[in-house]
């Protein structure tokens, strides 16, 4: 009997690999990223044929219907004595049920390179952005000897980026991830900036990091006084310095550039002033959006009691400000303005302005719906939902958990990395 089933998934297995190439990519190009992995694992000729796949598709995704509507989540597990993260993906729909719990990369690899060891044990681990199926995640520089790590979840593959050029000293204020993908040249990158606490005395050093490449290079700056092409700028102006991020605040990539919130000095008036900066991720050149004159007037009222925040919404970005009035017991107003057209100042609207009672809020994302996730940092962490057309609140109980949910970003499924030499399996 074990004979005839032997043969008959033998016979199977052959009359699969006899169909045309582009009928086995077409079956391929219909199954979901996790399904496509596991087919490469079946034997060395499939595990060829999936990689010869996913190298003529560079840009393939999941068709799967769950992708449409996929969140990344990281929470905090807040009735555990170990602050340890958890991460999942979720449908995002009314319930936003869970559809795969993912275990944690560092835990659940057993053979990390030497740059990742600890990092299990790390509680403090930042998420700095999902792209394309990727997750970039750094520790903080002074905990392990590790910048940052790429994940893809779905098929479950790690690279560890090696160490930074730009080492960490004491005088260091900051240092701020991003990360996103230029199209140009179907490569993902980390850019690094490492800022000075004395940030009028020396300028920021930025470097970034190519998949592709698999090493780290330095951009040069304003203030380097190398010798520039005619008609040409400095990569980083002198005037910059994107590791100075507002504290709460994060990278987002939008329309392949990174974006951030920024101080930058006004020479016209001689004071700091506000603004959106840019990174384009396939010239390598910095940039920066207006803020609202609106909101940039507000944000020079009372800094103290104001913070802002800037995020994806759809294919664009939002600023979100937040105006705490603790002294008064008044809550805190929160205002919501969106760029409606990508890039263009003029297009940016007011979505929302309204007074909520609670005290430092701040926004983890948007869904879909348009609605804004909320996280409450006071008398209990718990997640809150806005609706700027209704003007609506809700909790957002994910699961019925009490885990406090620390990071949200739209998610697809992809094949990235599954080919990647150096990618770490688990």
């Amino acid at each position: 009997m074990s004979d005839v089933y032997s043969g008959s998934k033998k016979r199977t297995l052959s009359n699969i690999l006899l169909l045309p190439e582009e009928i086995f990519d077409e079956i391929l190009l219909r199954l979901p990223s996790k399904s496509v992995g596991r087919c490469s694992a079946v034997c060395k000729t499939w595990n060829s044929l999936v990689n010869t796949f996913v190298r003529n598709h560079t840009r393939y995704q999941s068709n799967s219907d769950h992708d449409a509507q996929l969140l990344f989540l990281q929470f905090h597990d807040s009735s555990s004595i170990i602050n340890r993260s958890h991460y999942a993906l979720h449908r995002d729909n009314s319930t936003c049920n869970v559809y795969t719990k993912l275990p944690n990369p560092f835990a659940a690899c057993n053979k990390l390179p030497t740059c990742l060891r600890g990092a299990e044990k790390v509680e403090d681990l930042t998420l700095v952005g999902t792209c394309n199926g990727l997750i970039c995640l750094v520790a903080r520089d002074n905990e392990i000897h590790f910048a940052a790590s790429i994940w893809n979840p779905c098929i479950r593959k790690l690279v560890a980026l090696p160490k930074p050029g730009l080492a960490v000293y004491k005088d260091i204020d900051q240092v701020r991830y991003g990360f996103g993908y230029d199209s140009c040249t179907n490569d993902y990158k980390v850019l690094r900036c490492v800022n000075h606490k004395y940030i009028r005395q020396s300028t920021c050093q930025v470097e970034i990091w190519s998949l592709a490449r698999g090493s780290w290079k330095s951009l040069s700056s304003a203030a380097d006084h190398v010798i520039l092409p005619t008609n040409s700028h400095p990569i980083l102006p002198a005037n910059f310095h994107p590791g100075q991020l507002f504290n709460r605040s994060g990278v987002v990539f939008v329309n392949g550039s990174l974006h951030w919130l920024q101080l930058a000095r006004n020479w016209k008036v001689n004071k700091m002033d506000y603004l959106v900066a840019s990174f384009d991720m396939a010239s390598e050149l910095f940039g920066e959006i207006t803020v609202p004159e609106a909101l940039r007037k507000k944000l020079h009222s009372e800094p103290r009691r104001r913070e802002w925040f800037i995020s994806r919404y759809r294919e664009s970005i939002a600023l979100v400000n937040i105006c705490n009035d603790r002294e008064r017991w008044f809550g805190c107003r929160v205002e919501i303005w969106v760029m409606a057209e990508y890039g263009v100042a003029a297009s940016w609207a007011n979505l929302c302005t309204m007074q909520l009672p609670d005290f430092w809020l701040m926004p983890l994302g948007f869904r879909k719906s348009g609605e804004v996730v909320l996280m409450r940092y006071i008398n209990g962490d718990q997640s809150m939902l806005l609706d700027p057309e209704s003007k609506q609140v809700s909790y957002f109980e994910i699961d019925g958990s009490n885990n406090r949910l620390k990071f949200m970003d739209y998610f697809v499924e992809s094949l990235v990395l599954l080919d990647q030499p150096n990618a770490i399996s688990y």
